[in-house]
């Protein structure tokens, strides 16, 4: 089945495909992960896909996760070989409403495939700890989170962006971004 062909079956199947599971992260009332299962694999778009958004993790063999801006919200949207998952949303008509405007994205990526040089790199997000080595260490609250610690733990998942550590020093930003997107320090 064509990637074209498969979204159109997604986008007709949806009301009967469409899950919502609980956050594991997230225990309040109303915080799901929406999920739909895929009867045919889609890994081969992941590569041209990778190339226009900003992985969070890539592995070309299994996944692909990012982070994707609708209305003002970042979802993570992970892409297997056999199922999409998008969240965290509050309800399945907010899962339908992001879904309706993934699906144009992904219709559009796969009608301009030609045009696009796929990107076969692996992406892994370092670990907390990686990531708190390059933090000033002042737990000063101030991007929000308790401590430093904590706040390299909401960068490690892509639930934080570094440039909202207001201490950080220009030389550290420049390698954490070095380190974030892949590279070493």
């Amino acid at each position: 089945m064509k990637a074209k062909d498969f979204l159109e079956y997604l986008k007709d199947n949806l009301k009967e495909t469409l899950r919502l599971e609980q956050a594991y992260c997230h225990k309040p009332k109303g915080c799901y992960l929406a999920k739909i299962s895929l009867p045919a694999n889609f890994l081969s778009i992941l590569p041209y896909l990778r190339g226009k958004v900003s992985p969070l993790f890539y592995d070309p063999q299994s996944s692909l996760i990012f982070k994707w801006p609708y209305r003002g919200n970042f979802y993570k949207i992970s892409l297997g070989k056999d199922y999409l998952q998008w969240g965290i949303v509050s309800s399945k008509e907010e899962a339908e409403e992001v879904f309706s405007a993934l699906f144009t994205f992904l219709r559009d990526l796969c009608q301009n495939l030609e045009e696009i040089k796929p990107d076969y790199r692996p992406v892994k997000r370092p670990p907390p700890l990686e990531i708190y080595k390059y933090l000033p260490k002042t737990n000063c609250k101030e991007c929000g989170e308790l401590s430093c610690l904590a706040f390299a733990g909401k960068v490690a998942i892509g639930e934080a962006e570094i440039s909202l550590c207001p201490h950080l020093t220009f030389e550290n930003l420049e390698l954490l971004t070095v380190l974030l997107e892949g590279g070493t320090p």
